[in-house]
């Protein structure tokens, strides 16, 4: 009767107690076993074979019996390894194609809310700037912790060799803080100019990215703009009303004759358009105490006693550019 495992071990992949102890005697004696005395789990792993004259089976030496059994198994892994390898080679492929369809698709507008998100990534924005950076900041002037956590960011920016353009309004050479930190940026070699009118805030990086806000709470909600058709019309629009501006030189004239000028032309413009003095303030940058100065001033300068006769004055004495002529009614 065939000798059987013992029922403990059967099945695992390794010698019996009664196989081992075998296998030790068949190696120690060199004696051939009987085929039918032979434990299953030696001729399993090939620990045991037929002795060349056939009368029986031989101990093979554990190391033979090794590689034979795992030689198989170690080209099978090697096979599955190469397919792994050629799987991830292809697919590597595809998601680069894919990849290249996706990034063309990701979104070119995406609202921002609540400040820490817009700052975050208008700074990931501003420090990825590598050529220019154009910045419209509106109203009058910027609190002094703007300004200051804002100074050396900018400074790093204009030493890395990316052109820093700001505009400003007029109003804001009138603002202490403000205006000395124009001047620091323009000795650094940033570029700063002020306009009587200007459009809403913005943000253009590199001519590829562009922030605006999207009402007029600036730090609640904003819009992140990608696609580059509305980049370049913004850019334009910038470069446009750069055009108009005049620059904060580097003498540091805080209000030099043209901004005077540019400023009493706005105003005047905006009187005689018929625009309240709480409109005419906002739209300048400046206070309501302000405009109501500046008015006055204007009006005993034409020599007006009431704001519709200033009105008429203004359009009359040629104060925007080009008398104009008022012919009586036929």
């Amino acid at each position: 009767m065939p000798e059987v495992c013992e029922s403990d071990d059967c099945g695992r992949q390794q010698p019996c107690t009664r196989g081992l102890a075998h296998y030790r005697s068949a190696v120690a004696t060199g004696e051939s076993t009987d085929p039918s005395s032979a434990p299953p789990c030696l001729l399993r792993l090939g620990l045991l074979k037929e002795s060349p004259d056939g009368e029986g089976l031989v101990p093979v030496p554990a190391a033979v019996a090794s590689s034979l059994a795992l030689r198989p198994h170690r080209e099978e892994m090697a096979a599955r390894t190469r397919l792994i390898e050629e799987l991830t080679a292809a697919f590597d492929v595809v998601e680069q194609a894919y990849s290249e369809v996706t990034d063309s698709r990701q979104p070119r507008l995406t609202l921002l809310r609540g400040t820490s998100l817009i700052e975050a990534a208008i700074d990931a924005a501003v420090g990825a700037c590598t050529t220019e950076l154009m910045t419209a900041q509106p109203g009058g002037g910027r609190p002094v912790e703007i300004l200051e956590n804002s100074l050396r960011s900018n400074i790093e920016l204009i030493e890395r060799g990316v052109c820093q353009r700001t505009l400003y309004q007029h109003a804001v050479r009138m603002h202490q803080p403000t205006f000395e930190y124009m001047c620091t940026i323009v000795d650094a070699g940033g570029e700063v100019r002020t306009l009587d009118e200007m459009f809403d805030r913005l943000i253009i990086c590199d001519r590829t990215v562009a922030f605006i806000p999207t009402s007029s709470s600036y730090e609640q909600e904003a819009l992140e703009i990608r696609d580059p058709a509305v980049v370049r019309f913004l850019s334009n629009v910038f470069d446009h009303a750069w055009a108009r501006g005049i620059p904060a030189t580097p003498s540091h004239d805080r209000r030099p004759q043209l901004v005077a000028s540019d400023l009493e032309r706005a105003l005047a413009r905006m009187l005689i358009t018929g625009y309240t003095e709480e409109k005419i303030a906002r739209d300048l940058g400046m206070s309501r105490r302000t405009v109501a100065d500046h008015t006055s001033r204007l009006s005993r300068r034409l020599g007006s006693t009431s704001r519709a006769q200033l009105g008429y004055l203004i359009a009359t004495r040629g104060l925007l550019g080009d008398t104009l002529t008022l012919s009586p009614a036929p």
